[in-house]
């Protein structure tokens, strides 16, 4: 039995989070020109490290 894909082969779509970011965000965010310079699809592991940026990013400008 072969494994279907690895962890490091799978890839996650941000275009949600573009999205959301262009609705919520005003044009002056920093948040949002970050979020909106990604590629809309990055490896697994490369998205879950800038997931954290941008987490850190949301908080610091709308609140925990």
């Amino acid at each position: 039995m072969q494994p279907s894909m690895h962890q490091e082969d799978e890839s996650i779509s941000l275009s949600k989070l573009k999205d959301a970011a262009r609705r919520l965000l005003p044009i002056s965010s920093t948040a949002r020109a970050v979020i909106l310079a990604e590629k809309d699809m990055l490896p697994a592991v490369e998205a879950r490290a800038k997931f954290e940026v941008f987490d850190r990013l949301l908080k610091s400008e709308l609140g925990p």
